[in-house]
């Protein structure tokens, strides 16, 4: 027993020591190279160990960053009393409740209701045209507080216009009329206004309806005359077909008693009245020498004293009951004052000074019943 144990360990070590010098054959072999080993051994050829290359570099490629996205919020969970706000079928936003609906409205509206109105309108009304109402979170409206709905719309007046009717009112001047009479006392192609006429003006209420601050309809509701209404304005068409320029043609002027006037200037005619080369001359004109101031052709009172257009300073003195006045014209510097009375003969203007030489020109125009008539046919003759 023991001596078949001792056998079994030698051959186990004679096994051990082949396969160490077979393993060390075979790496021998691959470091010198394939072929056949010097002991008669032939081995299979193994290929060499690959190099290992580095990979193509790939082309270069462009990258483009991509848009940021947006941003959406989902609302999905709203407060427990929560509202859409709902106009004409379409989702404006959703609020907190009812009550901030409410206030979100009021404030809009009180902004918006006066905007644009003009100092002579007034607002009527103001309101929503489109139906508004509340209604369940649908989703697809932005959940917004108060402050955040109102600038949302005051934003965007589109979204809900604001509906308003306002009143204005005007001051409007009418048309007035020209009654035109002929008169035989006055020169043929001559004509005088005996009254300029009024205009009637009305004051009128007009309701304008805006939607934003776009106008869309205008009706006139109400309307006031103002003032004394229209007054026709009177037109003197001359009838008189003069036979000469000269102060003796004309119709007899009409003889009023007691009324004898002076010269206001003493001087000499140097136009009289008429028709002339020029058209028709209603006023005489008077050169003096060395005279300085005019006198009242006859007492009276004063009723215009001061500059009036072409004509100059004009100082006009009423007669009394007869109806005339005098007008004396192209003076310096007055000496009386509106409706002071004078006497016969008292200076009234002073007469400016002489441009060239020693003689000024003085135009004096006396008009009866408001028409103007040859002063020559009652003043002294000279």
């Amino acid at each position: 027993m023991k001596f078949e144990r001792e056998k079994l360990i030698r051959y186990s070590a004679l096994a051990f020591a082949a396969a160490v010098a077979l393993l060390s054959l075979i790496l021998w072999s691959q470091r010198k190279g394939p072929g056949k080993l010097e002991a008669g051994l032939s081995l299979p050829r193994i290929s060499p160990t690959p190099e290992i290359t580095a990979a193509p570099t790939p082309a270069q490629v462009r990258v483009t960053a991509a848009p940021t996205p947006r941003v959406v919020q989902v609302v999905s969970h709203y407060p427990p009393e929560a509202l859409d706000l709902v106009a004409d079928g379409r989702v404006l936003f959703t609020v907190e409740n009812a009550a901030a609906a409410q206030v979100i409205l009021e404030r809009y509206l009180q902004e918006n209701a006066q905007k644009g109105i003009g100092s002579h309108e007034r607002l009527v009304r103001a309101g929503f045209d489109q139906k508004l109402t509340l209604e369940e979170p649908s989703g697809r409206g932005e959940l917004l507080t108060v402050d955040e709905a109102v600038v949302t719309l005051n934003a965007d007046e589109s979204l809900l216009p604001v509906a308003r009717t306002v009143v204005r009112c005007v001051i409007e001047r009418g048309e007035r009329e020209t009654l035109v009479r002929r008169n035989d006392r006055l020169p043929a192609g001559s004509r005088i206004y005996r009254s300029m006429g009024v205009y009637p003006y009305i004051l009128s209420y007009y309701e304008t309806a805006y939607r934003g601050q776009a106008a869309f309809s205008e009706v006139k509701t109400n309307e006031f005359a103002l003032g004394p209404g229209r007054v026709d304005r009177l037109l003197e068409d001359g009838a008189y077909a003069m036979e000469e320029a000269s102060a003796e043609a004309g119709p007899e002027a009409e003889a009023i008693e007691g009324f004898r006037p002076q010269w206001p200037v003493a001087g000499t005619v140097t136009e009289s009245f008429g028709m002339g080369p020029e058209g028709m001359t209603y006023a005489v004109e008077i050169t003096a020498e060395g005279v300085t101031r005019a006198v009242a052709p006859e007492g009276g009172v004063v009723i215009y004293c001061g500059q009036r257009g072409h004509l100059g300073l004009v100082v006009d003195i009423l007669h009394d009951d007869t109806g005339c006045v005098s007008r004396i014209m192209g003076c310096k510097r007055p000496l009386v004052e509106l409706y002071q009375r004078v006497r016969r003969g008292e200076p009234v203007a002073v007469l400016p000074e002489p441009a060239s030489g020693r003689t000024i020109t003085v135009r004096y125009e006396l008009l009866l019943n408001g028409l103007p008539v040859n002063p020559e046919k009652y003043l002294p003759k000279k």
